[in-house]
């Protein structure tokens, strides 16, 4: 074919020789505009079908945060476990601080709970299963009763988590129910109630060389202290002080822990949540409580 030259403006141009698509490729209102353009409304169905399910039920948003930060607490255990010979020397160092110091009570508190041998029992068991029952019903009752306060609650909790993992990292010790037994720790668990947290289903969920901090104290720490300022009722408010009290001859009186790894834990769940308060202040997320208005008879 001739090649055809067109004298004259762009707009006289006959529609014959502009670009037709050809015979593969279908022609229409959308034919020649960007990939980009196409793939907006599909990306945005994609994303809609991804987070229908959250926008419906939003609490799956933070089931999906905690099983993901208990995923990657699980992953990272293999990082976390150190060497054995330096878990039994730190907590060779910390026994002879406290007796250094006058902490070094661990062996009455648990000699005390030894001659209640029912109660040791009790304690074995609220050891193992209290922690990971009461911990989430607390989260549950915060999300469902007070909403407002939550986000802050749940994040200086992963906050502290995070930094107890890098402190199990650096600096792993031995609990005192397998460093202390030339002290006259007893392993209550393994003694009284024949339950091996090193063997069996309890293996993969306990880190052998995670004394310090003791986070089954600072949990019991947050809860405490939430639960006295956000409960109305001042009975339910001393009872969630005693939740502290109990855990920590729990984790003493077992010989899971010592003084050192209690205050360890408070500590960081303070740290927790001073970092995350300065955190929202800075932002502006956290919102006042509403004034209450009282109502004049």
């Amino acid at each position: 074919m001739p090649d055809v030259v067109f004298r004259g403006r762009p707009d006289d141009m006959p529609t014959t020789l502009l670009h037709t698509p050809p015979s593969d490729e279908p022609a229409g209102p959308l034919n020649g505009l960007p990939a980009s353009t196409l793939r907006g409304p599909r990306l945005a169905r994609m994303r809609g079908v991804a987070w229908g399910p959250f926008k419906r039920h939003p609490w799956a948003i933070e089931v999906a945060i905690f099983a993901s930060a208990l995923l990657f607490y699980q992953l990272s255990r293999a990082l976390v476990i150190g060497k054995p010979s330096t878990a039994f020397e730190n907590a060779a160092g910390i026994i002879n601080w406290e007796k250094g110091s006058g902490l070094f009570v661990e062996t009455s508190i648990q000699q005390w709970v030894l001659n209640h041998i029912q109660l040791a029992e009790a304690l074995n068991y609220f050891y193992l299963y209290g922690h990971w029952t009461i911990t989430p019903l607390f989260f549950v009752w915060l999300y469902k009763r007070r909403r407002r306060v939550y986000p802050y609650v749940r994040n200086a909790f992963l906050v502290a988590n995070a930094i107890a993992l890098a402190i199990f990292m650096v600096y792993p010790v031995a609990p005192p129910r397998l460093a202390g037994a030339g002290d006259g720790f007893v392993d209550t668990l393994h003694k009284l109630s024949d339950v091996d947290l090193h063997g069996g289903v309890f293996s993969g969920w306990f880190n052998p060389h995670a004394a310090v901090p003791s986070m089954h104290f600072g949990y019991a720490v947050m809860i405490g202290m939430v639960g006295l300022v956000l409960l109305r009722s001042w009975p339910l408010r001393l009872l969630s002080l005693t939740y502290p009290a109990l855990v920590f001859l729990t984790i003493t009186g077992t010989a899971n822990h010592y003084v050192l790894d209690s205050v360890a834990g408070g500590l960081v769940v303070a740290i927790g949540f001073v970092g995350v308060w300065a955190w929202m202040s800075a932002r502006g997320t956290l919102r006042p409580a509403p004034a209450r208005i009282r109502r004049t008879p």
